[in-house]
């Protein structure tokens, strides 16, 4: 179980402009969302694809909120994040950016750092491949 969240990953959540119910939750409520967000890609992703985006962004955030995080809060969420991290990148494989090219150069979305925003799932619900086929990043 995390410690309390400290004043300044709420700040961040905040700042970021995120919705009261991320802030309130802090830390542990985006490790809870982005653990159910491993399980539905594992189950075949069947929402739309600006959820997907959606999704990627609570990833982005969870990576900011870590670098705000108090160290012991920090080092316990980091054990469960590259857990699910190498779960999530054993369900989805590289892509283009999911956000697009000018948005990836505009926000400077790179596949090093960034790497959930150029990724989708293998094997996603139809109608959600339908859409991934739309955008262009399946080949």
């Amino acid at each position: 179980m995390m410690t309390q969240q400290p004043d300044r990953v709420r700040q961040y959540l905040r700042r970021r402009g995120c919705a009261p119910s991320v802030v309130k939750g802090g830390l542990e409520g985006l490790l809870t969302h982005y653990d159910s967000l491993v399980d539905a890609v594992s189950e075949g992703y069947d929402l739309t694809f600006d959820d997907y985006l959606n999704d990627m962004d609570l990833r982005d955030t969870l990576s900011g909120a870590l670098e705000v995080a108090p160290v012991d809060d920090r080092k316990a969420a980091e054990k469960r994040i590259e857990q699910l991290d190498r779960k999530f990148r054993e369900l989805t494989i590289e892509c283009g950016p999911i956000w697009g090219e000018k948005v990836a150069r505009e926000n400077g979305h790179d596949p090093s750092t960034h790497w959930w925003y150029f990724r989708r799932p293998r094997q996603p619900a139809p109608d959600f491949e339908e859409e991934l086929r739309e955008a262009g990043l399946l080949v």
